[in-house]
């Protein structure tokens, strides 16, 4: 398992939300990724002056792609979260616009060789309804195909829903990413979750929140049962990215490290303890 963060959680947020591109830092991000122990950055598209985002550009993405080989941290997923704003499941001139704006992200991620892109798929892109998901399989069968990088549904459905839905869409280049914070959040079993789920999980957010829809915290901290959730993985021997989500708080720095070091530990000790017992 390859330990990665999302992008804007190696630089301070002060007046910023924290899932925004650091604009002022990104070049920054890699050297520090790389001097903590990071082998992947998820890029993020925010949905705010994307047009400008490096990943846009063809000399962005020369520049991305030099960071990546220069400090050995690689660009594998991006998130699209310029997205989570629910037009997509709209209609007329709105929706037209996100499906455009999908288009070029998948465009953007395909020339950057970047292998997964992250769809959100909740808050206002939720498909908690029977319409909602019928327009999502419409959107998902006019942009996705063969060619463009592998969709991954970051949704809050249950595990047997969002099967029920991936089987309903029925396309090959769809798959998932499992938040284990926001599954807490929510009051899933993980356990169950991820046993059903795991063959079509490719990437899992790493994040530790508190029951009943509470906050995010330190890794550690919260409720999120990590132990059990790498166990299962590790025993059905999955080998995707573990992507930290975590909070920045006041020194991104510091929790950085920590949580780091949190994820690596328990990675080697559940391998350690599997390796023992055989």
């Amino acid at each position: 398992m390859r330990i990665g963060i999302m992008q804007g959680r190696l630089s301070n947020k002060q007046g910023k939300p924290l899932q925004s591109f650091p604009w002022n830092s990104w070049k920054e991000e890699f050297v520090r990724a790389h001097s903590i122990g990071f082998k992947q950055i998820e890029w993020l598209v925010d949905g705010v002056n994307d047009d400008d985002n490096p990943i846009a550009s063809v000399n962005g993405r020369k520049e991305i792609s030099l960071l990546s080989i220069k400090y050995d941290v690689s660009i594998n997923s991006l998130c699209a979260h310029a997205l989570i704003d629910g037009k997509l499941l709209s209609n007329g001139r709105n929706q037209k616009d996100a499906l455009e704006k999908f288009s070029k992200i998948l465009f953007w991620a395909s020339e950057a060789r970047i292998e997964y892109v992250i769809l959100p798929v909740m808050d206002a892109m939720s498909i908690q309804t029977a319409e909602s998901k019928e327009r999502l399989r419409k959107v998902l069968h006019e942009v996705v195909d063969t060619y463009t990088p592998k969709v991954l549904l970051e949704s809050d459905l249950s595990a047997i829903q969002l099967k029920e839905f991936l089987d309903e869409v029925d396309l090959e280049n769809i798959g998932v990413l499992y938040d284990l914070g926001n599954a807490t959040a929510m009051g899933f079993d993980i356990e169950s979750e991820l046993k059903l789920l795991y063959p079509l999980i490719e990437e899992v957010h790493i994040k530790d929140r508190y029951i009943n829809n509470g906050s995010s915290d330190r890794l550690g901290m919260a409720n999120t049962s990590f132990d059990k959730a790498i166990q299962i993985l590790q025993k059905s021997f999955w080998n995707g990215s573990l992507v930290l989500e975590t909070p920045v708080f006041d020194n991104w720095k510091d929790e950085a490290e920590a949580n780091f070091s949190f994820t690596k530990n328990l990675v080697d000790s559940v391998t350690q303890n599997i390796e023992n017992r055989l």
